[in-house]
């Protein structure tokens, strides 16, 4: 996300440039926030809903594993930590400019409304059907959509956190198992678990996509797509995905430890 001035100047006409910010606050005007508290809901989600119901055993040892682990509060004031000092004043002036102009706002408050636990199943299924039928009904937004998610390297990115995440967990389960191993060993058997994850995490991204964006105007979604191409919106989403997958990765790491405390297999 950020601002190219030239492409956005319309936009922006006559309005009075927004002071530079923080980072915290940046990151409370874009949703950031309400992202970061659908994480531990999702991953509890995820892993119930996984082929083959857990015993009662591992259910409960989950529950326990989740009290206090992905908290939103916590992971924030991480990532604000390891992004500070990394955006200039003028980058987190564009951002405020965008986040308080009208299409900011409109972007804002859609993507907050599809993080929410009510809109999860409905953005599977709406945005499967509305990705399957853009190739025919509307090919220039599905290349607009595709563009989008490679702007914020969203496949990437995703991989990248998804396989560092398992890493850290598998790693930490495996020792407190009593059956540690070499680190190319960890990664091959996490490699061949997560199977087809990227093209998995390329068609979520896409259905979100349709789901999310589906009633704005090719205009304005142009207008997004420039955002987030420009040199403050590229630095920013480079910034908060470094941030947030290591935030990530200690988070499963932490998880991992208290999982198999709650298992029974080591001690606190």
């Amino acid at each position: 996300m950020a601002l190219m001035l030239y492409c956005l100047a319309p936009l922006f006409a006559g309005t009075v440039a927004a002071p530079a910010q923080t980072i915290s606050e940046i990151n409370k005007a874009n949703g950031f926030h309400e992202m970061l508290m659908s994480i531990g809901p999702g991953f509890t989600a995820a892993v119930k809903s996984a082929p083959g119901m857990p015993p009662q055993k591992v259910q409960d040892a989950l529950a326990a594993a989740m009290e206090g682990a992905f908290d939103p509060e916590k992971m924030e004031a991480a990532i604000e930590a390891r992004m500070a000092d990394r955006l200039s004043a003028k980058d987190l002036s564009e951002l405020a400019s965008f986040y308080a102009s009208p299409l900011g706002k409109q972007v804002t408050a859609l993507e907050i409304q599809a993080s929410s636990p009510q809109a999860r199943e409905a953005k599977k299924i709406e945005g499967a059907k509305i990705l399957g039928e853009l190739p025919s009904k509307d090919p220039a937004r599905l290349a607009l959509y595709r563009k989008m998610m490679d702007d914020i390297s969203a496949v990437d990115t995703g991989e990248a956190v998804g396989l560092n995440m398992g890493y850290a967990m598998l790693s930490e389960m495996l020792g407190a198992a009593g059956k540690p191993l070499p680190d190319d060993q960890v990664m091959a058997l996490l490699r061949k678990q997560t199977e087809g994850l990227r093209r998995d995490i390329d068609n979520d991204a896409m259905e979100s996509a349709a789901y999310i964006y589906r009633d704005m105007s090719m205009a304005d979604l142009k207008l997004y797509e420039a955002f987030l191409a420009s040199p403050a919106g590229s630095r920013y989403y480079d910034q908060m995905q470094v941030a947030l997958g290591a935030v990530m990765t200690d988070e499963a790491r932490s998880f991992g430890h208290r999982f198999f405390v709650a298992l029974g297999y080591r001690k606190a």
